[in-house]
């Protein structure tokens, strides 16, 4: 709120030299937008072990929604009393302000409770499980704030009373909080503990126990009054991430389009003509995401056959025509699936789409084949990149495409995709 009003005041003055008039209301008005904003967003609602990323990504949405209650009021207020100007300079500042504010903050704060501030002593109830891996954690992770000073483990006969001897300790040793196992719970002692915590003034934290989930993330959501737990099995699950994606390949598909698809479609498709019967274009069904197919486009680069849908293309194989070599050598014949890009069937970056018939053919061959089908195939993927490109018949081959296929899937961020973009561009470049 500081920072807001700081740096409105501030452009205001040095747009217009004084305040006035509508300086009063404005300053009123972005408040009671900025609270909006946080009630709606909730930029506050992180954790001692939220990254940077989700601090600083909560930080901006709430700035986004918060320039578009603003803009709203510009829009329907429709005065030349307020200056688009100002509104560009203050949020330009207030951008760089905050993130230089939520950088300061974040790693200042992780600072101190390395030196041994800001902590939390922490008990944890187990049964020799996970939270057995959550103390080597934190205990590696000092920045957290989290001291464990005991763990109990229920299968032990010594803690046969452990429910006694967790009160005692937590009142002589200042805890504040306990992360109790579910894989260990008593409903009555649990009860009995909560009384405890909440009387104490003690966090009372509940370890989920799904050691074959470890390795996805988990979100808690409520149906009614039933707390059910979400399994994301993909980065691509949360639909920020899926957004950026789907920008990324609007813009990048619509400069492919009208920078080179523009003049460079005409010119291959006058070689196509030229060099063989039939139409410029193949399309094809293949497997989209979900299991669902959709027309795939390439430029043609066989002779027009009965088996386009059914063979797969091998190295010399004789229906390829003689430009149709040079458009796969040089992945030219790739090109007008941009335009798939473009509507949505598919990404820039993703595991390659099959035809049918090599879907259902593979599926039954390669383990986790299907899962590849969880989001969007692409024009080129990690497989493509590190030179599995082309012909596919040995069952290694297909299994190391899925593997590299899953890997990225699970392990998706913006810059992995920029990376694949460059490396696919450099193997099609290098000489072979």
């Amino acid at each position: 709120m500081l920072i807001v009003n700081g740096v409105y005041i501030a452009t205001f003055y040095y747009k217009f030299g004084a305040f006035h008039e509508p300086f009063t209301f404005m300053l009123f008005y972005i408040n009671f937008a900025w609270m909006l904003a946080t009630s709606m967003v909730k930029p506050y609602d992180i954790s001692r072990t939220s990254t940077f990323y989700k601090v600083i990504r909560s930080s901006f949405f709430v700035l986004a929604v918060h320039v578009l209650l603003v803009c709203v009021y510009y829009v329907f207020e429709q005065s030349h009393r307020y200056s688009r100007e100002l509104l560009l300079l203050m949020y330009t500042s207030l951008f760089i302000l905050s993130f230089l504010y939520k950088l300061f903050f974040h790693y200042a704060i992780k600072f101190a409770r390395r030196r041994g501030m800001n902590y939390r002593n922490i008990v944890i109830v187990s049964q020799n499980d996970n939270p057995v891996q959550l103390q080597s954690y934190l205990s590696s992770h000092p920045e957290y704030g989290y001291r464990v000073k005991k763990v109990i483990d229920t299968n032990l006969p010594e803690n046969a009373n452990f429910l006694n001897d967790i009160k005692v300790y937590c009142l002589e040793n200042g805890i504040h909080e306990i992360f109790y196992s579910m894989s260990a719970v008593n409903y009555e002692s649990l009860a009995e503990l909560m009384n405890f915590a909440e009387e104490n003034l003690i966090r009372l934290k509940l370890i989920a126990d799904f050691k074959w989930v470890t390795f996805r993330d988990l979100e808690l959501e409520k149906i009614g009054e039933v707390p059910v737990m979400k399994v994301h099995t993909t980065p691509l699950d949360d639909w920020d991430k899926q957004l950026v994606k789907r920008v990324f390949d609007i813009i990048f598909s619509s400069i492919i389009i009208v920078s080179l698809l523009s003049w460079l479609m005409p010119v291959l498709a006058i070689l196509i003509k030229i060099d063989s019967r039939g139409p410029v274009f193949f399309k094809q069904r293949r497997t989209g995401r979900d299991n669902k197919w959709f027309w795939c486009y390439k430029l043609r680069t066989m002779y027009v056959n009965e088996l386009s849908d059914t063979l797969q293309a091998t190295e010399n194989d004789e229906r390829i025509t003689p430009i149709g070599k040079f458009l796969r050598n040089s992945s030219l014949d790739e090109m007008p699936q941009f335009f798939n890009v473009f509507i949505g069937d598919m990404s820039v970056v993703g595991p390659r789409p099959h035809m049918l018939k090599h879907t259902q053919d593979f599926s039954a061959e390669v383990d986790k084949f299907m899962s590849r089908h969880k989001i969007k195939p692409g024009i080129t993927g990690l497989a493509q990149s590190m030179g599995y490109r082309g012909e596919t018949v040995e069952f290694e081959q297909k299994k190391n495409r899925v593997k590299l296929d899953l890997f990225y899937m699970n392990n998706w961020t913006f810059l992995f995709d920029l990376k694949i973009i460059v490396n696919t561009v450099v193997s099609i470049l290098k000489p072979n």
